[in-house]
Parts: structure tokens; C-alpha cells; sequence
């Protein structure tokens, strides 16, 4: 008789959750980045996923794009356990601001993220566009805390990611939630 034991969540192999925001298409990425810049996509969603934003007042903004980016966040966390692995930290990454959005949006959002998740850290980022990042400056903190290794890691993997981002066998797809 073969016995399974459930591997404990501290045998878990460490990694960076990072979801890509791409402002443009509003759409997201989701991805695991292991502690040698190996790079695990694991989700994506269609482009317009987070419009839903358009037209509401700053606060309804802020609650919608909340929302959605956490069970974002908790769908990465779970396809994460499935392969064995853990978040060690979060970094949100946004390739601009949110268009047509308040000027406050994107600060306002990633300080909720940070200050809402205690554990693991959160960083809030807001790059380039395309996520081409080549100079220190490419890459700005909004919110939270960037570690110089979690810097390092992204940077390192980023451009297998944009590079898998018209791949879509890498990615499971999730579609936009039906409104009621």
C-alpha cells in the first residue's frame, strides 16, 4: 500500500507571484519567478478585462480594480500550490497608468494592495511600456517595498515573459466574469 503524505507548505519551492498589468489592452498576466529567474506563466486574461473601471468615480475605481486583481491574486496562489510551489513574496507590475483613470488610481490601488497583505510582502511597480526595462529608471516603486533580489529575479525573467505573452498555449485562460 502506497502512502501519500502532503507536502508541507514550508517544502514548498519558493517564488515570486507577479501578475503583468498591461494598461493598454487592459489585460493581465499571472506568473511564478523561481529564485533562479526561471519563469512559470501560469495565467492570462482576455484584452478589456479590467475596463469595468471606465466612467465610475474614483472610489467605485479603486474597489473594481481591487477586486479583480485579487482574485487574480488568489487564483495564482492556487495554481501555484498545485505545481509545488510558494509565494515568498507579490510584485504588481503595471506597464503605465490605468487610461481615463484619476491621477490617484494607480498610488491609491497599490498602496491598498501593500497595506492589505501583510504576508507574503507586496511590491506595486509601474514600468515601461511593453515592459521593456533596460536602466535602472525603466522601473519605478509605487508602493511597498522592492528587495534588490526580487528586483534582480524580475528583471532576469521579464523578458521571457513578454516574449511568451502571444503564446497563449503557455497561459491558462480566464475569461472575463459574466456581470449579473
Amino acid at each position: 500500500m502506497q502512502v501519500h503524505r502532503r507536502r508541507r507548505v514550508s517544502d514548498r519551492e519558493p517564488v515570486v507571484l507577479v501578475v503583468l498589468i498591461q494598461t493598454d489592452s487592459l489585460r493581465w498576466f499571472v506568473a511564478g519567478i523561481d529564485m533562479k529567474s526561471h519563469s512559470y506563466p501560469l495565467l492570462r486574461s482576455e484584452e478589456g478585462n479590467l475596463d469595468e473601471y471606465f466612467g465610475l468615480e474614483l472610489d467605485a475605481q479603486i474597489s473594481f480594480l481591487r477586486h479583480r486583481l485579487a482574485g487574480v491574486l488568489q487564483r495564482g496562489f492556487d495554481r501555484l500550490y498545485a505545481r509545488s510551489m510558494k509565494a515568498n513574496s507579490i510584485l504588481l507590475a503595471a506597464d503605465g497608468a490605468f487610461p481615463t483613470g484619476d491621477t490617484e488610481l494607480t498610488e491609491r490601488l497599490a498602496n491598498h494592495f501593500v497595506q492589505w497583505m501583510i504576508s507574503p510582502p507586496v511590491s506595486y511597480v509601474v514600468t515601461t511600456k511593453a515592459f521593456q526595462i533596460q536602466h535602472e529608471g525603466d522601473l519605478s516603486v509605487v508602493a511597498g517595498e522592492l528587495s534588490p533580489s526580487v528586483s534582480s529575479l524580475f528583471r532576469k525573467a521579464l523578458p521571457s515573459l513578454v516574449s511568451q505573452f502571444a503564446e497563449p498555449e503557455y497561459w491558462e485562460l480566464v475569461h472575463r466574469p459574466r456581470r449579473a
